[in-house]
C-alpha cells in the first residue's frame, strides 16, 4: 500500500497490439509478475467536483482483495503523476455503502484486463479495458521530492516501447467522454 507524501509515477500510451509490445518488453528484461482483472468503482466528493479539482476517489476490487484510494491533482503536464494514498479495506459494497451515506455519489466502473510486468524500478502494465481498448502504463512510486527524474525516465521508456504519446486522461476521464458510466 502507498503512504502519504509518496507519488505515483505514471505515463501511458494507447497500443496497436499487445502481444507485439510484450515481445519488446520480455526482449529487454521484463518479467511477468501478475495477471489480474481489476474493477475500479470511482466517485464523487459531496461538495466538490473531483473532475474540476484533478482528484479521484475510488474502491478497487482486485484478486479478492479490496482497496480504498485517493489520488491528489497531476503534478505536471507531461505525465499522470499524483500523491496516491491507499488503503486496504476487507468489503467493496459496504465501502460504498458508507461512502454513500457520507454523501459520496457513484460516478462509474472501469473494468480492466492487466498484465504487470516489471523491469528495473518500473512496473508496466499492459491494460485491455472495457470499452476503450488496449494500452500500456509504466509505474513507479517515490517519494514527492525528486520524483521528476524518474517521471522522464518512465518517459522516455514510453517512447522505447513504441509509445506515441502519454495520454494523460484517466480510463474514467475517457469513459466519460465517450458518455459511458458502466
Amino acid at each position: 500500500m502507498t503512504s502519504a507524501g509518496t507519488v505515483e509515477v505514471e505515463v501511458k500510451s494507447r497500443v496497436g497490439d499487445l502481444r507485439a509490445l510484450e515481445r519488446r518488453l520480455r526482449g529487454m528484461g521484463g518479467r511477468l509478475r501478475e495477471e489480474v482483472v481489476e474493477i475500479d468503482t470511482y466517485y464523487n466528493h459531496p461538495s466538490r467536483d473531483f473532475a474540476s479539482t484533478d482528484e479521484a476517489l475510488r474502491v478497487r476490487v482486485s484478486r479478492g482483495e479490496v482497496s480504498l484510494t485517493y489520488k491528489g491533482p497531476k503534478l505536471d503536464r507531461t505525465s499522470k503523476s499524483r500523491e496516491e494514498i491507499i488503503l486496504g479495506i476487507d468489503d467493496a459494497a459496504r465501502a460504498g455503502a458508507l461512502l454513500a451515506r457520507l454523501g459520496f455519489r457513484r460516478v462509474a466502473s472501469v473494468r480492466k484486463r492487466r498484465r504487470a510486468f516489471g523491469l528495473g524500478r518500473f512496473e508496466i502494465c499492459l491494460d485491455r479495458v472495457a470499452g476503450l481498448g488496449d494500452f500500456f502504463e509504466i509505474e513507479a512510486r517515490v517519494p514527492r521530492r525528486g520524483y521528476g527524474g524518474v517521471r522522464d525516465e518512465a518517459l522516455a521508456l514510453l517512447l522505447e516501447l513504441g509509445g506515441e504519446r502519454p495520454e494523460r486522461r484517466s480510463y474514467l476521464e475517457l469513459l466519460l467522454s465517450k458518455g459511458d458510466r458502466r
